[in-house]
């Protein structure tokens, strides 16, 4: 894909350095940033499914290939954690108080 585009887009925005750039991108830009063209596009597409694999948002609480087993359990018993619940799992503090 890379050779696929010119040279003066891959200057601006060199295939390794995607990432770096689009990180510092919340999703409102990035969803504008992709429709500027359908190279663009295809590159900030690419880059989401990198950047939100579950591996890598659960990485910072599970041990490698942890979170596997974890996913596992959600799809074995319908286990779904949203909302405050979800902040606090991830911080490991104390249980969750209702917010409503």
């Amino acid at each position: 894909m890379a050779s696929a585009l010119s040279p003066r887009f891959q200057q601006v925005f060199p295939p390794p350095i995607d990432d770096v750039y689009m990180d510092q991108m919340d999703l409102k830009t990035l969803y504008r940033f992709s429709w500027t063209c359908k190279k663009l596009n295809d590159r900030v597409s690419g880059y989401m499914c990198r950047a939100f694999r579950p591996k890598n948002l659960f990485a910072p609480i599970f041990k490698p290939n942890e979170h596997l087993l974890f996913r596992l359990l959600q799809f074995k018993t319908g286990l779904v954690i949203s909302g405050s619940t979800v902040l606090h799992f991830t911080f490991f503090s104390g249980p969750t108080q209702s917010m409503a």
